[in-house]
């Protein structure tokens, strides 16, 4: 990611996190990865191991 969007970071830094916050999203909530039978990490976590915190978010609303 960083990589794509390299010169944000040196010229509009709110605007590369967001972008950053939005893929993070996409990439574990959405995107369905091939060791994980084609499911989403946070869909194959709660599947797996419904007890499991680690899919909650720690930020403030």
């Amino acid at each position: 990611f960083v990589d794509y969007h390299e010169d944000l970071l040196f010229t509009d830094l709110a605007h590369f996190n967001q972008k950053l916050a939005d893929w993070l999203v996409f990439y574990n909530a959405e995107r369905p990865h091939h060791r994980l039978g084609q499911k989403p990490p946070l869909s194959f976590l709660q599947q797996h191991q419904p007890q499991c915190q680690r899919w909650w978010t720690h930020t403030a609303g």
